[in-house]
């Protein structure tokens, strides 16, 4: 079972990557293999493709592979892993903004947090929300979805 840290650190070392080849290549193959699918960044939305495939390549537990956000967020409450929106997420927590989805790889008590994304703007990307007023930017934060993750 996989630490939340890993799924940070994967985001990491995928920021700047842009739709084409290299995401092909190290996001959106490995999830293809794992699904039997056939995506590409370019002639698909990947930002749920990106989230499923993080936790695919750490081998963490308890998360949906599906490429929709609609989906993913379907699992998580089914599960009883879904998290309201204004409750503090954990680093690692699946983040569902309208029409976006990302990790959460930082908060704070005063309500403000990072999460990492594919398919914004086209790359994977860095962006800040905050938990207290439950906006990423302009857009509304619908709550979270939380893996199993290794103590």
């Amino acid at each position: 079972m996989a630490k939340a840290a890993q799924c940070s650190s994967k985001w990491k070392s995928w920021k700047g990557i842009k739709e084409g080849p290299e995401a092909d290549r190290v996001i959106i193959d490995p999830w293809n293999k794992a699904t039997g699918c056939h995506a590409t960044s370019t002639r698909n939305p990947w930002c749920g493709i990106a989230v499923a495939s993080c936790l695919i390549q750490i081998h963490a537990d308890g998360y949906s592979k599906s490429s929709t956000c609609k989906n993913q967020k379907a699992y998580y409450k089914k599960h009883k892993r879904w998290i309201t929106a204004g409750t503090r997420p954990h680093v690692g927590d699946v983040i569902f903004i309208t029409g976006h989805e990302g990790t959460v790889t930082s908060t704070s008590k005063n309500g403000k947090g990072t999460y990492y994304s594919g398919n914004c703007a086209n790359a994977v990307r860095a962006s800040s929300f905050n938990w207290k007023t439950k906006k990423a930017g302009k857009k509304s934060i619908q709550g979270y979805g939380r893996p199993i993750w290794k103590a």
